[in-house]
């Protein structure tokens, strides 16, 4: 397990699951004979076929040789090895019944919501 964990990029956690994030962008909602998700929440009317995505922004590209640029980041820095950019996640609505976090509505359509760090 602790390989597995190694390589994820985050985990997500549920009531009653848990789901290593192993790629930059994780699809949420649920299955159907139209195509499946990531993470499955069940088959509930409520929930869309494709809910939400939570994904990582792309790490900047590395400066051209010999352009002035920012210094890479230290070995061992957890905004680098979080691949993302500086290891910030984002929730982007993609159902029609919205979605509540931290008690904020989000629906389809909005710009992609910061997620806290935990």
């Amino acid at each position: 397990m602790a390989a597995a964990a190694a390589a994820a990029v985050a985990r997500l956690e549920g009531r009653e699951f848990e789901y290593l994030m192993k790629k930059r962008s994780v699809t949420i909602g649920r299955n159907s004979s139209q195509g499946s998700v990531d993470v499955s929440m069940g088959h509930s009317s409520f929930i869309s076929r494709r809910h939400l995505e939570i994904f990582t922004a792309a790490p900047p590209p590395p400066p051209p040789a010999g352009a002035d640029g920012p210094p890479p980041p230290p070995q061992g820095d957890p905004a680098a090895a979080a691949g993302g950019g500086g290891g910030d996640f984002y929730l982007r609505c993609l159902g029609k019944n919205g979605v509540f976090v931290d008690g904020v509505f989000q629906r389809r359509g909005a710009p992609p919501l910061q997620l806290p760090r935990v």
